[in-house]
């Protein structure tokens, strides 16, 4: 396993000394309280490492083309200093992974996502474009909540009211030329900052101390995936099976038949059929045919069941963490669809998670059990489903 750019001050940190292995890297999972954490992120200013996310730079004459290719979304209006969220999918429409792409220039690109570089190597192919993995060269460095524009001010002593959601602009901390893009896994107003490896440290110093007055503290990687679900944000592997030929940044097990279109994933926004892409034809060819066989929901668990369910055993009563792995969702005992990202979610109060579940019964409302595998027994949760997402975002605000 390899260390972040910030291990020597992140390593210093985690009291509890717990890890998450994330790829090739670990990063601190909790550095003291999950809760605390959180709360910091809702409610302050925190500062996550996301280093281990893949990195990469496309480049060349044809790097518009090879970006046209690849996502699902209109590049038209795609202006340089712009960051654009989109899937991109296979020839069967199926999603291979989904990420941010930055327009750093008029034919230069940065994207941040899962492992792609096999997937990208092969939609290069007769293109005049260079593919650089810049994935250990930068440390991804992730600061979120209310005051996290406040302490952007205090950092550079610029003023940074005037970057909108999903815009990027360069600055310097601690004598080096930063990428920062305003974005964040979270839900909250967030900036997400490429800190080039060699000044990791000097960089996490500059944050920690401008933004002590703000209350800013570290985030482990548990807050930050709580922090998504209770966004309403997917990620590969736990909520879907990438369809590309790359190994998965998760240590998870990868199962085929949880392949997905877009579409399935409540990904619509992000499609225009219009364009041509890898995997149009077949997406087309979905909609016509009725659209897709799934979608993505909402879902609030009975965790006062849960709670029953355990009394007197000595395992967890609810996951410690948030659980990657697919929960069996029934209807009379009859599974009707599965349940993924099941974590209690302390910002709101409940046990949530997402349903892939045929479209008639994701409508909001819609009763559902869980079939509840978590323990020694095979009893079944009650759910409902609700509005996605969980809590009101605030990152473009």
């Amino acid at each position: 396993m390899k260390l972040t750019p910030f291990h020597d001050r992140t390593a210093r940190l985690n009291r509890r000394q717990m890890w998450f292995n994330w790829d090739e890297h670990v990063v601190p999972d909790a550095y003291d309280d999950l809760a605390a954490e959180l709360r910091a992120t809702r409610e302050r200013v925190s500062m996550g490492d996301m280093s281990p996310l893949s990195k990469y730079e496309v480049r060349g004459p044809d790097a518009p083309g090879f970006i046209d290719r690849l996502v699902t979304r209109d590049t038209s209006t795609f202006e340089v200093g712009q960051v654009m969220y989109t899937p991109w999918t296979d020839e069967n429409g199926k999603v291979v992974g989904d990420g941010l792409v930055f327009r750093v220039d008029a034919n230069a690109f940065r994207i941040s996502a899962d492992p792609q570089l096999l997937w990208f190597g092969r939609l290069a192919n007769g293109l005049d474009v260079t593919i650089t993995d810049l994935s250990h060269g930068y440390g991804l460095l992730a600061i979120q909540g209310p005051a996290s524009r406040e302490v952007m001010d205090a950092l550079t002593g610029e003023t940074w009211e005037d970057l909108s959601f999903s815009r990027i602009r360069t600055t310097t901390v601690a004598g080096a030329e930063l990428t920062v893009a305003r974005q964040g896994f979270t839900g909250e107003l967030g900036y997400e900052m490429w800190v080039p490896a060699a000044a990791g440290v000097a960089v996490w110093d500059a944050v920690a101390t401008a933004g002590l007055p703000f209350g800013i503290e570290p985030v482990g990687e548990h807050a930050i995936d709580v922090a998504r679900v209770e966004a309403g944000l997917l990620i590969v592997g736990a909520d879907y099976t990438g369809a590309g030929p790359d190994r998965p940044g998760s240590t998870i097990d990868m199962d085929d038949a949880h392949r997905a279109s877009p579409f399935e994933l409540n990904l619509d926004t992000f499609v225009d059929l219009g364009m041509d892409f890898v995997g149009r034809d077949a997406l087309r060819e979905e909609q016509a045919s009725g659209g897709p066989g799934r979608r993505l929901a909402g879902l609030v668990l009975d965790h006062g069941r849960v709670l029953d369910l355990h009394a007197g055993s000595p395992l967890l009563s609810i996951p410690d963490r948030v659980w990657w792995y697919p929960l069996t969702l029934t209807i009379d005992d009859r599974p009707v669809g599965r349940a993924t990202s099941v974590t209690w979610a302390p910002t709101v109060g409940r046990l949530i998670g997402f349903g892939h579940l045929d479209p008639d019964l994701a409508a909001v409302g819609t009763e559902i059990g869980v079939r509840w595998t978590l323990h020694a027994g095979d009893d079944v949760v009650a759910a409902r489903v609700v509005d996605l997402p969980f809590l009101e975002l605030r990152r473009s605000l």
